[in-house]
């Protein structure tokens, strides 16, 4: 099998402890792209979380955004694929964080809305969420109540951010009470934890069908790609479903246990050049199936 298409994570993956791409995985990228493979990033974050990233890069195609939610046209920001969370699930949601003394934080369409989040409830932010809008260009509004909120068709995400004892009974919680209608996990934030040392995690709430793998199902269609011809690497929880679907799936060295468990092949530390033997794995697959038989 030939690759055409290489996603690969950022957070964990691409980019190293500190938030920064590693010069070897800069030479890996260009590698890829000579040789062939187009590269996209798939990431939690959203376009302004990560746009120094993208321009560091140099990419100019295609990015999936949101956990899957959004996919944008890198060269100029416009979404190409929005998939947004209704908004009866919005505001039960948002109630639920309300009763368990979470704040909500909602992300948007920033395209639409004009900025990045609405913050819901009188809680104070936790220590990785200051540090988050501290470090990207991100802007938010905050309203008291779900019913102030000002932009609630364009929301994409709910969210929480807390120790993993306080979300893992809320996620339970929204999964029973709203079923099958929405997608809900919980899972280490590794980036806020390495700069603010304590065992943070995120909860993310999702319309039921949204994820990185359905995002890039929808990319290659536009692509006429077969997803089978798609490579992906990661490390996080929400990573599973394109690590499993992908052609080749790629779990990094430093990957939850349930990624690796669903993984093709395993790739070295994303502090140690991983994304760049990710993609030496990718490139060798594709020289074999070169070879005549």
């Amino acid at each position: 099998m030939r690759y055409r298409l290489l996603v690969t994570d950022l957070d964990g993956t691409l980019l190293d402890r500190r938030g920064q791409v590693s010069e070897e995985n800069l030479r890996a990228i260009r590698r890829l792209q000579d040789a062939g493979v187009e590269v996209i990033p798939a990431t939690g974050r959203a376009l302004r979380e990560c746009g120094h990233v993208l321009d560091h890069i140099n990419h100019e195609g295609h990015a999936i955004m949101a956990g899957g939610a959004l996919v944008h046209d890198a060269r100029d920001g416009r979404v190409v694929i929005r998939r947004g969370l209704p908004a009866d699930l919005v505001r039960a949601t948002s109630r639920i964080l309300a009763e368990h003394d979470l704040l909500a934080q909602h992300l948007l369409d920033h395209t639409e809305a004009g900025f990045d989040y609405v913050m819901v409830g009188d809680h104070a932010f936790d220590p990785a969420t200051a540090w988050w809008f501290d470090v990207l260009p991100v802007t938010y509004r905050r309203v008291a109540r779900i019913e102030e909120h000002p932009s609630i068709e364009h929301t994409v995400r709910v969210g929480a951010v807390a120790p993993h004892a306080a979300l893992a009974p809320v996620v339970d919680r929204i999964a029973r009470d709203l079923g099958d209608r929405i997608f809900v996990q919980h899972w280490s934030a590794l980036t806020a934890e390495e700069a603010i040392n304590s065992p943070t995690h995120l909860l993310e709430a999702f319309d039921r069908n949204v994820n990185k793998w359905t995002a890039i199902e929808a990319v290659c269609v536009g692509f006429g790609i077969d997803p089978a011809e798609t490579a992906a690497v990661g490390d996080g929880l929400n990573d599973l479903e394109m690590i499993r679907n992908a052609g080749l799936g790629i779990a990094m060295e430093n990957a939850d246990p349930r990624i690796a468990a669903v993984a093709k092949a395993r790739a070295g530390h994303h502090d140690r050049g991983g994304f760049a033997a990710a993609a030496e794995i990718v490139l060798a697959a594709n020289r074999e199936s070169r070879r005549p038989i």
